[in-house]
This record gives C-alpha cells, structure tokens and sequence, in this order.
C-alpha cells in the first residue's frame, strides 16, 4: 500500500503521476491505480 494518508492532498503529486503513467503501461486498471495513491479512480482517469 502507498505511504498517502486518505484525503491529506488535494492534487496529484510528480511521483503520483509517474506511478500512474507506469503502471497504465503494464495494464493496470484505474481502480487498482487508485486504491494504491488512496485517491478516486474518477480523478486517476481524468
């Protein structure tokens, strides 16, 4: 699990979004993105 506390950021960080990038490269699902930065999928798609 991600070191985020839920709710204690507003925005995406540099190091979330590279996260996002790789691992939408290896075929993971915005879901499983999520639940990993402790975010909304709703803000992992977008």
């Amino acid at each position: 699990m991600s070191k985020h506390i839920p709710g204690n950021q507003k925005h995406l960080t540099l190091e979330d979004r590279i996260y996002i990038e790789t691992s939408l490269c290896k075929g993971h699902t915005f879901k499983d993105i999520a639940k990993y930065l402790c975010k909304d999928p709703t803000n992992i798609s977008k």
